[in-house]
């Protein structure tokens, strides 16, 4: 049972919540500082990730050495 709560969980976070913002955001339900609000924090976190996995990519290749000769 604990498996079968944890999957719905992960299926209302990933798919549930970014769906109901993107409906509020299209039917103008939700207020626009709240949509530029939501905006910007996809833009940061695409940022934070996009730069975060090249340098833990990066740091991984200088850790093992790959470079070296």
């Amino acid at each position: 049972m604990n498996n079968f709560v944890n999957m719905l969980l992960v299926i209302v976070v990933t798919v549930v919540i970014p769906l109901a913002v993107l409906l509020g955001i299209w039917a103008d339900i939700l207020p626009q500082s709240l949509q530029v609000a939501i905006g910007l924090a996809g833009v940061v976190l695409a940022a934070v990730a996009i730069i975060g996995g090249n340098l833990y990519l990066m740091y991984g290749d200088i850790k093992s050495g790959r470079y070296s000769k």
